[in-house]
């Protein structure tokens, strides 16, 4: 009996040692990413790579209450289907409570339903749509608000440029065609009379049809709403066709690579960002710093530290949620929404009622001598 008895305990304590071993592997806080990671990755790689700078520093100070923080990264593929694949994979299989991610707003707004649904918080770091702000108490965003962003570029050209009359050439897709819609609206609004309005699709290198009928009409200011892929093509074919007036873009030309590419006719280009890497904090001197390392050692790769920016403050906010409140979705929404002037790079942050973040406000930055300048 006595031989029985030390049998089992022993049994009892080889099973308690194994799973204790077995516990300390899976000791990790997982957060879920779905970035732009194939199609659109000109944006999602940096935004990846400021991910990865938050997770070095948080994993180098000890992690979040002594556990490791990983992130499970997934593509976007810029697909809406695409997107709520990998969101339900991250929810059903990684059992992540909290997603950075989708960047683009069509995927946030298809995943949110999901989210609402399995109680899952999710903070897209660039969806700029305002139905974003409908989507639900699990929804958050860390970028300011496309409709913000087209007053404070409007407001910019009317008052900072004498802009009396504007062309509209646009993406014909659902990012393009919403700013040609909300920005002509709040030109309208000022004044401002849109004299034409022309579209291309994705893919497009051959402007010459539109701007031909854009060059008959007269005007102060040449709007492009859009992807850099076919912006930076489309002011140069404006140029080399003899339309001189000053241009104006988006988020989407936010990049050296759109001055790579647009070159000479770069030059005096408007755009409105989110990051200013002169913020002058010990925070974003040290990421800036870090982030350009990268870029350095990387020169093929993407350079975006706009986009880095911001899903790195996003990740120390996650970080700080979960280390603070615990591993659960309504108690990380507690602290976001209590959240009060958080030292982000991208400014003192925190969120509305409505999940939007709060900061500064928006910068307009100027392509001067080939480089990108705040001017407000």
């Amino acid at each position: 009996m006595k031989r029985f008895i030390l049998g089992v305990l022993l049994g009892v304590l080889v099973f308690a040692v194994i799973g204790f071993t077995g516990c300390t592997k899976e000791k990790v806080v997982k957060v879920g990413a779905i970035l732009r990671l194939s199609t659109g990755a000109s944006d999602g790689l940096p935004a990846k790579r400021g991910i990865e700078i938050a997770v070095e520093e948080i994993n180098a100070a000890g992690g979040i209450n002594g556990k490791p923080l990983k992130v499970i990264y997934e593509d976007s593929k810029d697909s809406p289907q695409a997107s709520v694949t990998a969101f339900e994979k991250l929810i059903s299989m990684d059992k992540v409570k909290v997603v950075i991610g989708p960047m683009m707003s069509g995927n946030t707004l298809a995943v949110a339903p999901i989210a609402e649904r399995d109680h899952v918080v999710v903070i897209t770091p660039n969806g700029t749509s305002p139905k974003i702000s409908d989507a639900g108490k699990y929804i958050y965003r860390g970028c300011t608000r496309i409709d913000r962003q087209a007053e404070a570029l409007t407001k910019y050209a009317k008052e900072r440029m004498g802009v009396k009359s504007v062309a509209i050439l646009y993406s014909n897709e659902p990012y393009g065609k919403g700013c040609n819609k909300l920005f002509s609206k709040y030109f309208n609004d000022l004044g401002i009379d849109v004299v034409a309005d022309e579209s291309f699709m994705r893919g497009d290198r051959d402007f010459s049809a539109q701007l031909t009928k854009i060059k008959q009409k007269k005007f102060d200011l040449l709007f492009i709403p859009g992807y850099l892929q076919e912006t930076a093509p489309a002011i140069v074919q404006a140029r080399k066709m003899g339309i001189n007036a000053p241009s104006m873009g988006v988020f989407g030309d936010m990049a050296p690579k759109y001055i790579e590419l647009a070159g000479k006719a770069a030059e005096g280009h408007v755009i409105a960002g989110e990051y200013d890497p002169d913020y002058n904090t010990p925070t974003n001197k040290r990421f800036k710093e870090k982030y350009m390392d990268i870029v350095k050692s990387h020169k093929n790769e993407p350079n975006n530290i706009m986009f880095a920016a911001i899903t790195y403050d996003m990740t120390r906010i996650v970080a700080d949620a979960i280390k603070n409140r615990g591993y659960n979705a309504d108690a990380i929404r507690d602290y976001l929404d209590g959240l009060k002037d958080f030292d982000g790079v991208t400014g003192r942050l925190s969120f509305d009622k409505n999940g939007d973040v709060v900061k500064q406000g928006v910068y307009i930055f100027k392509v001067e001598g080939g480089k990108y300048v705040k001017v407000e």
